[in-house]
């Protein structure tokens, strides 16, 4: 470390060994997802670069603070634009993902940057204004308080944001440079169709991205749920102390669980008959907007899967 890392409104920047530290998003900023940045002894990491690009800007001062020298490597976890957005802050910068992550922002380039359009952003911030009034119980107004934080923060970067897809990739597994020992894997299809991690098998340290969260509810509607299951069995047989999610704060290694929990939970629910009792793995999040979503599409999945109506 070289200096104190400046203040920032939109992360929590919190040390966890020597030249690691995890930017964790605060909740009234705009970043939206976690991040870490690394010293790789022959380089420094970002792993991914959030919703806009001035809080990818945080990180990039961030960096500079902790290691001396600014980002030489960026990489993104999946393609969400709360994980991916902030690419564009890194500008002659390489970043890194999965082939899938790629081919799937230039695939859906222009309609995710029609969603991104000022007036697109006004419309859809109006209507979920709108649907304030009606909501019912705690957990359905954070679902909705969250997804109106989103909209201001893209709104208020509107002019600014860029769609920047990974130009570099890898497929299951990548030895990154230096003497850190730190490495990309991917085990496939889970939160989205190829999700990245970033292990540093000398600390026993997990960035997980989304395939791994504390205090949000995980969303299913872009990956694979069965085999999701199979991704969490390999990280942990990683045997991580600790993990950094994608949303929420550091966890121990053990909190995978919660995370198989919820997938098993919406999976056994959407497989059975819409009047039947919600497991208690997923009871807890009966009222909010994505458990509706992901019982929703998981049913659909299932169908087209296995023939499941």
């Amino acid at each position: 470390m070289t200096g104190p890392i400046p203040t920032s409104e939109n992360y929590t920047f919190e040390t966890l060994a020597a030249g690691i530290v995890a930017a964790i998003h605060r909740p009234e900023g705009h970043a939206i997802c976690n991040s870490g940045l690394l010293d790789l002894g022959e380089g420094r990491l970002v792993f991914d670069t959030g919703l806009t690009p001035a809080s990818a800007g945080d990180l990039a001062t961030a960096t500079v603070a902790a290691f001396g020298a600014g980002p030489s490597l960026v990489v993104d976890s999946h393609w969400h634009m709360d994980h991916a957005l902030g690419n564009s802050r890194f500008t002659g910068v390489p970043i890194w993902g999965t082939r899938r992550t790629r081919e799937i922002l230039l695939e859906r380039h222009d309609e995710l940057a029609a969603d991104l359009r000022r007036e697109q952003l006004e419309k859809e911030l109006k209507t979920f204004q709108a649907k304030k009034r009606s909501l019912r119980g705690a957990a359905a107004r954070a679902d909705h308080a969250l997804i109106v934080q989103i909209l201001r923060s893209l709104l208020e970067a509107s002019d600014s944001l860029r769609i920047v897809p990974p130009d570099q990739t890898f497929e299951t597994r990548l030895e990154l440079p230096g003497t850190r020992g730190a490495e990309l894997r991917s085990f496939g299809a889970g939160h989205t169709e190829a999700d990245a991690i970033l292990f540093l098998p000398q600390e026993k340290l997990l960035f997980a991205g989304d395939l791994v969260g504390s205090g949000i509810q995980p969303s299913l509607g872009s990956g694979d749920p069965e085999h999701w299951l199979v991704v969490l069995d390999e990280l942990e047989r990683l045997r991580p102390e600790r993990i950094v999610p994608g949303h929420g704060p550091v966890l121990p290694g053990d909190g995978i669980a919660e995370v198989r929990d919820y997938v098993g939970g919406v999976l056994k629910a959407a497989g059975a008959r819409k009047d039947a009792t919600l497991p208690a793995s997923i009871r807890r999040w009966e009222g909010t907007l994505s458990l509706k979503e992901n019982l929703d599409f998981t049913r659909q999945w299932l169908a087209a899967r296995h023939g499941r109506k």
